[in-house]
């Protein structure tokens, strides 16, 4: 089951459940302060997988697929 970043409409809390996708399509995941099933997700950025440096380009994450040839970075 995943798990999903959810804010309630009505009180605006955000909270993290772990429920399943149809708990989340029928609005069986209530809110944990008031009780509401009037959820919105919540998406949160993710962090970069690698920082460039301003001195030297970043090495690229496919590296050990593709070689020396890589013009993914």
């Amino acid at each position: 089951m995943p798990y999903y970043d959810l804010r309630c409409t009505s009180c605006s809390h955000e909270f993290n459940q772990k429920a399943s996708v149809a708990d989340k399509s029928d609005l069986r995941i209530p809110c944990p302060t008031c009780g509401s099933t009037a959820l919105e997700t919540v998406f949160k950025g993710a962090p970069a997988s690698f920082v460039k440096s301003s001195s030297e380009p970043a090495a690229c994450p496919h590296a050990h697929l593709c070689g020396a040839a890589c013009r993914h970075g």
